[in-house]
């Protein structure tokens, strides 16, 4: 009976509300083994389902009024997306992917909302591989493409191959302890005859967060310096083939390590570093795939230096990486793949963590 209902009133609708109106999304399911060195253990995973909707409207003179609203969720039930079951942004709330409401003329496009940066919507080519555990794809190496809260994106127009975009994001959370960062990114890239080159630039200003140590064991806020960030991704993705390198640099507050969470546990900065302290670091990535018939065979390796803390590389803080895996494209919307991944993190302790381990296989249709 809801069902005749909800049929009826739809149907009722004038024609035009339906205009101009696009519905998509996919759906990523998939089963990962993990091992990380002390525990293994079987999953039944959610790898970043979406739907969204999006539309335009003609306001003469070259003019169009655009939107756009995604949202993830989660369908092994969870509602839920991190490895520590943590919510991820990807998951539980409408409208948490990219979002927003903007204007479109031959002068470019600008956008306001939750909008996703450079490196996520133009960037990230090397990661091709769909996973949830971080040993089965750059999630490491890719953890800065992401959506900006609050924030204006202005893409110029595309001209012989060039591409530029500018975004700010603001710091509306004011208070202490948050990791809210008033963030600049600027990005460029060039694309033509399979061959790209894709860089992005990101300022995050000050924050303070009172969560580390220092050599001594004493609480400092990490934060109090800025991070700055680039990445460059170079390569060939045309005529069946994908090779793509990256590399990035960051440098900034503890808290631009992103495979932190895999270092020792209790693990402080030594010495007399205080939250001052500049902390850098390195990473490089390698992807390469080529499509024979319906499968896509690739392989991934990537690789982060020393951290550096003050000018002094600090032991046990750098990975390795190897993905290695196929891709099955039964149709043109639903593809079946199947992937094998390693991190090793200096640093762990009794060997957990330090080896990261998974297997993983999944499904995605994309409507």
């Amino acid at each position: 009976m809801k069902k005749s209902l909800i049929a009826l009133l739809v149907a009722t609708l004038p024609a035009a509300a339906f205009a101009d109106v696009t519905i998509y999304g996919k759906i990523k399911g998939g089963v990962e083994y993990v091992d990380n060195g002390s525990t293994k253990q079987t999953n039944i995973d959610d790898l970043g389902s979406r739907i969204g909707f999006k539309g335009k409207e003609d306001l003469g003179n070259g003019l169009k009024a655009i939107w756009q609203v995604e949202t993830g969720f989660a369908v092994d039930g969870t509602g839920k997306a991190n490895d520590d079951g943590s919510a991820n942004s990807s998951s539980g709330t409408f409208a948490n992917r990219n979002s927003f409401i903007g204007l479109q003329s031959d002068l470019g496009t600008v956008r306001l909302g939750n909008v996703s940066n450079f490196l996520d919507s133009d960037m990230g080519i090397v990661d091709s591989w769909e996973y949830k555990n971080d040993a089965l794809g750059l999630g490491v190496f890719t953890r800065d493409g992401t959506r900006l809260k609050n924030s204006i994106r202005y893409d110029l127009p595309s001209i012989a191959g060039f591409s530029a975009a500018l975004q700010y994001g603001t710091k509306e959370d004011k208070s202490k302890n948050t990791k809210a960062r008033e963030t600049t990114i600027v990005g460029l890239g060039y694309e033509n005859s399979g061959f790209f080159g894709k860089y992005a630039y990101i300022h995050e200003s000050k924050a303070l967060v009172d969560s580390v140590k220092d050599g001594t064991g004493a609480p400092f806020s990490v934060n109090q310096t800025a991070n700055d960030k680039h990445r460059l991704e170079v390569g060939y993705n045309a005529n069946n083939l994908l090779v793509a390198f990256g590399y990035q640099q960051q440098k900034g507050g503890m808290d631009i390590v992103g495979w932190s969470k895999y270092i020792a546990p209790g693990f402080v900065i030594p010495g007399n570093f205080d939250g001052n302290t500049k902390v850098k670091t390195r990473e490089y990535a390698l992807t390469a795939a080529y499509t024979l018939g319906a499968f896509t065979p690739k392989f991934t390796y990537a690789r982060g230096d020393k951290v550096e803390a003050g000018g002094v590389k600090l032991n046990d803080t750098g990975y390795n990486q190897y993905v290695l895996g196929v891709d099955y494209a039964i149709s043109k919307r639903t593809t079946f793949g199947a992937q094998y991944g390693q991190i090793d993190v200096k640093g762990g302790v009794n060997d957990a963590n330090k080896d990261l381990k998974a297997f993983g296989v999944n499904m995605i249709h994309a409507f």
